[in-house]
């Protein structure tokens, strides 16, 4: 489980929260009709742009950052991938691996094992899985630009309510009480729009897209291990291999633009 998610949100609902009593907002018609109108028109955008089964995954996969990671750190991968090689070696190969109830990594680890131990080449064992790795990549991708369109479109219908509330206040420049619902409208039809964006999508799309990137690692590492136990490589190299694999991959990652602290 990520803590910096639960303590994130947490923040966030508390600061903004903080602002509103500050700021004085209240539950006025007029709040109500900035909120409907960025709520629901980001909704229904959304139901355009994307399929349902598009918006169950991005939401599913938002609800999993609050919940345990089936993807294990790069350590504990290599700790596992060790522990099977020196079974395999003490055992006669890969082959005695496939009837291993292996749930790791959502297992993936066992999958790997089973292609190689099916198709017998290494070629076609990374072929098979990489594919695999791919496909799982694109779908947290997709998932991270569900949630920046609507960090797009959420200060795009703020906007809007800004200026319907603009136009109310110009047509009821005689009549203060009016012209101050408009307002009320236009203000805190953005400051919902924006809190939006900023407060949850933006940061929701980037940890996505973080957690893709450490996934793959981690799955990256899980194949090369596999490769090595079918090539009959001592758990002792297969350690240092996998050790030098993953420190390679995190220097790749933290060199990658938009990753630097």
């Amino acid at each position: 489980m990520d803590a910096s998610v639960w303590i994130g949100f947490l923040s966030i609902i508390s600061l903004v929260a903080w602002a509103v009593l500050k700021a004085g907002f209240t539950a006025s018609s007029t709040d109500i009709y900035g909120l409907v109108l960025v709520i629901g028109g980001l909704i229904t955008s959304m139901m355009v742009n994307c399929s349902f089964g598009d918006l169950k995954s991005a939401f599913s996969r938002f609800i999993s950052l609050f919940l345990p990671s089936k993807i294990p750190s790069a350590e504990k991968a290599i700790e596992q991938i060790v522990i099977l090689a020196r079974k395999a070696q003490k055992e006669g190969g890969i082959l005695a691996l496939q009837s291993e109830e292996i749930d790791f990594a959502g297992g993936f680890l066992k999958k790997a094992i089973l292609v190689a131990v099916s198709t017998g080449e290494s070629a076609e064992t990374r072929r098979v899985m990489e594919t695999h790795i791919r496909r799982l990549r694109v779908e947290s991708q997709e998932d991270a630009n569900t949630f920046r369109t609507m960090a797009v479109l959420s200060p795009m219908f703020g906007l809007l309510g800004t200026l319907l509330g603009m136009v109310r206040v110009l047509q009821a420049m005689s009549d203060p009480i009016k012209a101050a619902a408009g307002m009320a409208l236009a203000l805190s039809s953005a400051f919902i729009g924006i809190s939006i964006a900023n407060a949850v999508c933006v940061p929701i799309a980037g940890k996505i897209r973080l957690n893709s990137m450490r996934e793959t690692m981690v799955l990256d590492l899980l194949l090369e291990g596999v490769l090595d136990i079918a090539a009959g490589k001592s758990p002792y190299l297969i350690e240092m291999n996998l050790s030098a694999y993953s420190d390679r991959r995190q220097a790749q990652t933290a060199a990658t633009p938009g990753n630097a602290p």
